[in-house]
């Protein structure tokens, strides 16, 4: 009788984070960097102003509008602010939408994710009591149009768990991956040969610096019914404690998420709703400064990561790096371990990201950092390393 293979051991991205100093910390996927100055001035003078009380479960109307601008800005989707059933909706952070959906669509039901996959979408779905099953990406991070559909019909058609979505998030935690409108439309393909939902996170769409552009699942043809989008404010506005988020889509997809957040949470964080509507629109440049700096910042640690033998996935997108450690070692778990050690600096293994063993060789580094401290990390870097 052959043994049970053992479960694989994840490493824990926040025990790494507390083992590391500040000034070498690449591990925690949040922005480090300062808030906008306008936004903190208007957040106190709405905290002092007394405005600290209960709001609506589906967010403040103003920030709603506001959103609602910058989904047409950016996203070419128009959204009704007034309309009933809610099509958009302020939730408590990115992680706070996904907690909803998966109250309101995911329990007793299963859904796919590519490998290597954020973590949390896993971990959100199975406390919910949902399941989430992994889809293994070549190593070049491609898929077969065949092959998704083969393993899509395999879980929908089982008893236990039955396939209800899929999970797109492009630009990718971890591997800052940036979808083709080619593979979004074999995803789209699928999706509605087999009636399912699909869950578009994209709170990385403004570090997009590649050849292929942010697309929106939803504005492909018929996706709209069937996607419902997940977005952040944490990352691009420096603010991961105010948890600030959003999801949008068809009245009828979002309704049901609206109820569960208001039974989960309540509201989100009034005051700081309030502060972020008077500033999300006003500098219609915010978003290119964005990511021009962090193209910036990718291109300069790339280059000294390359100098010491890692090799960098051209991912199309700048607030992460993936890359394969250098040649000499195999093993990203303990090759972290000795750079914590030794210099100071702690990445995230790939093991972090998957099931398989595929991307052991493979880490996460998160560059969203002030640049002193990744110059100071990449000159620890090459004392152990150069």
């Amino acid at each position: 009788m052959t043994e049970p293979k053992p479960k694989k051991i994840k490493p824990d991205i926040r025990a790494i984070t507390r083992l590391v100093p500040p000034s070498g910390n690449l591990v925690q996927g949040q922005s480090e960097l300062p808030i906008d100055p306008q936004l903190a001035k208007e957040a106190a003078a709405i905290i002092a102003a007394s405005q600290n009380h209960y709001g609506g479960s589906e967010g403040d109307n103003n920030l709603r509008k506001a959103v609602a601008e910058k989904i047409a800005a950016y996203n070419g989707i128009s959204l009704d602010v007034d309309a009933k059933p809610l099509e958009l909706m302020v939730t408590n952070g990115g992680t706070g939408a996904l907690i909803g959906l998966t109250q309101a669509y995911l329990r007793g039901k299963s859904a796919l994710v590519f490998e290597p996959y954020y973590p949390y979408h896993r971990r959100i779905l199975e406390e919910f009591g949902g399941k989430t099953e992994a889809f293994d990406l070549d190593p070049e991070l491609k898929f077969e149009k065949d092959a998704l559909l083969a393993r899509c019909k395999e879980l929908k058609d089982r008893a236990e768990f039955p396939l209800k979505a899929i999970i797109v998030c492009s630009p990718a935690n971890p591997t800052g991956k940036v979808m083709s409108q080619a593979e979004l439309e074999d995803i789209a393909d699928v999706a509605k040969e087999l009636d399912l939902l699909v869950i578009s996170d994209e709170v990385y769409e403004h570090y997009v610096t590649g050849e292929n552009p942010h697309t929106p699942i939803a504005t492909l043809s018929d996706m709209h019914e069937r996607t419902i989008t997940v977005n952040s404010f944490s990352k691009s506005w420096n603010i991961s404690g105010w948890r600030l988020g959003y999801a949008y889509g068809k009245g009828e997809l979002i309704a049901p998420i609206n109820n569960a957040a208001n039974v989960i949470y309540v509201c989100p964080a009034t005051p700081l709703q309030a502060a972020l509507s008077k500033v999300l629109m006003a500098d219609s440049d915010y978003y290119s400064k964005l990511r021009d700096k962090f193209d910036g910042k990718r291109h300069s640690f790339s280059a000294g990561l390359r100098e010491l033998g890692f090799d960098i996935y051209a991912s199309g997108s700048a607030f992460y790096i993936w890359a394969r450690i250098p040649a000499d070692y195999t093993d990203a778990i303990s090759f972290n371990e000795m750079l914590m050690e030794k210099a100071g600096v702690g990445m995230t293994p790939g093991a972090a990201f998957a099931d398989t063993d595929s991307w052991d060789p493979y880490v996460r580094i998160c560059i969203a950092r002030e640049d002193s401290v990744l110059e100071g990390a990449m000159e620890k870097l090459k004392s152990v390393l150069g």
